[in-house]
C-alpha cells in the first residue's frame, strides 16, 4: 500500500526557511416552547430496532485472517484481553464471536477508541464516523479480506514509524527500561565519575553508537552522543548534560510507550486522504510546514500556545490574508492583562496604540491599531474555527530563536509570514509579490482573498520516528499525551474480551 510521507511537519528534518476536522461549532440551545405548548408530547411508537447484522459465511482461511488481524492488535497499540484458545472454533456461534471481536477491533484501528465524551474541547480534530460492516461483508463475499484488513490503519508513513517504535520501546520496557540519572552540576567535556558512567549506560539504550564499555569520562564521543539525544528530544544541542536534558532522559521507557500509543491514536483522527496542498502546524514542536503535491515546500519556526492558553487541534481552510491587520483584543486578554496595565501605568494604551471602543451593550472593548506595535504584526491568515485562533506575524522576533517556543495566547505566530503570504497568493492575479509589498508599505488594512482555499491542520505530535528507526520525542506541554493514554486505558478496561482463537 502506498504510504504517504508525513514527517516534515513533525520537526524531524525541516527545510531551510526562506526569507521573505475542525470541531463543529456548538449548536445554539433549542428555544423553550411557550407555556401553551409546554405539554408532554403525545406518545409515539418507537422506531423498530435496527436489523441485526447477518454474519457472512466464512471460509477457514478467512477465519484465520481475522484471528491474525486480532493478534496484531497489540502491535498497533490497541490493548485487548485474550480469551481461551478454544473460544473461536468452527460453528455459527463461534463465528459470531470472532466476527464481533474483529468488528470492534477494526473500528478501533481505523477511527480510534474514544467516545465523543472523552474528547477535550481543544481536541477539535475528530475522526469521521466509521462502520466496518459494509466493507467487511463485501470483502468476505469478494474474497478480498486481506486487502480490507490492510486498509484499516492510517495510511501514513508517520503511523508506521510509530508502530515500529512501539515495538522497540516495549522491548526496552520489558527488559527493565533504564536507570534514573542523578541530578547535579552540569556535566561538560572532561568530567569524570559515576554520573558520567551512568549517563553512558543510559544513552546506549537508545543510541547504538554508544558503547556501554567506554571510560567513565565525558569525552568528545560523549559530547556528540548527548547532542544526538538532545536533537531527538527537541532540546538545544549543547552537548552538555544540563537539567533539561537530564529530565528528558529520565522519562521512563514505560511513559515513552504510553506517549507513542497516544500519538498513534491521533493519527486515526485524520482523514484517510489529506489534501495534497495544505498547511500543517505541529503545536508541540512549534513548526509550520507547507505541502504542495504532497511534498514539503516551505518550513519555518512558529510560536504556539503556552500551557493554560493551549493552541487547539483542528482542521480548517485558510480563506484570506489580512495585510496590516488591527488586533481586536479578546475580552479575556484585555481583562487579565491590558486593563490592569493601563490602571497601573496610565497612558499605556496610548503608548501602545490601543483604543477603547464602545460596544452596543454599553461595554467597552480594546483594539490595537495596525502598525509596528500591533501584536499581529503586518500579516494575519484567517480560517474559520470556533476557537478564534489564526496564524499571524509578530513584532517580537526573539522568541523564534528559542528551542522552546510555547509562548502565545493560543494563536500561531510565524517566523516568516511574508514568505507564506506570497506562497498562498501566488496564483492570484491581483496579489502579486509586488502588490503585497506595496500594500504593506502603505499601511492600509486590506483583506486579500485566496484564489482557492488551502487546508490547514493544527496537530499535536510529541513522538515520531524516522526511516532509519530512530524515535524522537517532544515534551508533552499540555499534558494531552497523559490524558489521552489514560482515557484509552480506561476504555480498554471496560471493553469486552476479544477472542483471538489462538
Amino acid at each position: 500500500m502506498h504510504r504517504r510521507i508525513f514527517a516534515a511537519t513533525l520537526g524531524i528534518a525541516l527545510l531551510p526557511a526562506t526569507p521573505g476536522q475542525a470541531q463543529a461549532p456548538v449548536p445554539p440551545p433549542t428555544p423553550l416552547l411557550p407555556p401553551a405548548f409546554a405539554q408532554p408530547p403525545t406518545a409515539q411508537p418507537l422506531p423498530p430496532p435496527p436489523a441485526p447484522h447477518v454474519v457472512p459465511q466464512l471460509t477457514d482461511a478467512q477465519k484465520g485472517q481475522l484471528r491474525a488481524m486480532l493478534d496484531d492488535a497489540r502491535a498497533n497499540g490497541i490493548a485487548r484481553q485474550t480469551a481461551d484458545a478454544d473460544t473461536a472454533t468452527a460453528g455459527t456461534d463461534d463465528d459470531n464471536a470472532l466476527v464481533q471481536a474483529a468488528m470492534d477491533y477494526a473500528k478501533a484501528l481505523h477511527s480510534g477508541r474514544l467516545d465523543p465524551s472523552d474528547f477535550l474541547r481543544d481536541w477539535g480534530l475528530r475522526p469521521a464516523a466509521y462502520d466496518p460492516w459494509p466493507g467487511f461483508t463485501a470483502a468476505v463475499q469478494q474474497d478480498k479480506l486481506a486487502q480490507w484488513i490492510a486498509a484499516l490503519p492510517p495510511p501514513y508513513t508517520g503511523y508506521e514509524t510509530l508502530k515500529a517504535g512501539l515495538a522497540a520501546y516495549r522491548k526496552i520496557d520489558a527488559a527493565g527500561g533504564w536507570g534514573t540519572l542523578a541530578s547535579g552540576p552540569v556535566l561538560t567535556l572532561g568530567a569524570t565519575g559515576d554520573r558520567v558512567e551512568a549517563l553512558r549506560k543510559r544513552l546506549a539504550v537508545e543510541d547504538k553508537e554508544v558503547s556501554t564499555q567506554g571510560p567513565a569520562r565525558y569525552d568528545t564521543a560523549m559530547v556528540e552522543a548527548v547532542r544526538r539525544a538532545q536533537r531527538r528530544y527537541g532540546l538545544e544541542p549543547t552537548g552538555t548534560l544540563n537539567a533539561g536534558t537530564t529530565a528528558a532522559l529520565n522519562v521512563s521507557a514505560h511513559e515513552r510507550v504510553r506517549q507513542i500509543v497516544a500519538n498513534m491514536e491521533r493519527w486515526r483522527w485524520l482523514p484517510q486522504e489529506l489534501p495534497t496542498h495544505r498547511i500543517q502546524v505541529n503545536i508541540a514542536a512549534a513548526v509550520l510546514t507547507v505541502f504542495e503535491a504532497d511534498s514539503p515546500v516551505l518550513s519555518m519556526r512558529a510560536v504556539t500556545g503556552r500551557p493554560g492558553d493551549e493552541t487547539p487541534m483542528l482542521q480548517s481552510e485558510v480563506h484570506s490574508v489580512v495585510l496590516n491587520p488591527p488586533w481586536n483584543v479578546p475580552t479575556s486578554i484585555a481583562t487579565k492583562e491590558l486593563w490592569p496595565k493601563e490602571r497601573a501605568h496610565p497612558g499605556y494604551f496610548r503608548k501602545h496604540d490601543f483604543r477603547v471602543i464602545s460596544t452596543p451593550d454599553g461595554g467597552k472593548r480594546l483594539q490595537q491599531r495596525a502598525g509596528k506595535q500591533s501584536a499581529l504584526g503586518r500579516i494575519k491568515f484567517d480560517f474559520d474555527n470556533p476557537y478564534g485562533v489564526y496564524l499571524h506575524d509578530t513584532p517580537t522576533q526573539g522568541t523564534f530563536d528559542r528551542y522552546s517556543r510555547l509562548a502565545s495566547h493560543g494563536c500561531v505566530r510565524l517566523a516568516h509570514p511574508l514568505a507564506l503570504a506570497k506562497l498562498v497568493l501566488k496564483d492570484s492575479t491581483d496579489w502579486t509579490p509586488e502588490a503585497i509589498d506595496a500594500t504593506l508599505a502603505k499601511g492600509d488594512t486590506v483583506r486579500a482573498r485566496l484564489p482557492e482555499r488551502i487546508a490547514v491542520y493544527l496537530l499535536y505530535w510529541t513522538a515520531f520516528g524516522s526511516a532509519d528507526g530512530k524515535m524522537s520525542f517532544r515534551d508533552d506541554p499540555y499534558g494531552w499525551d497523559s490524558i489521552l493514554a489514560s482515557r484509552i486505558e480506561a476504555r480498554a478496561d471496560r471493553a469486552p474480551v476479544l477472542a483471538s482463537g489462538r
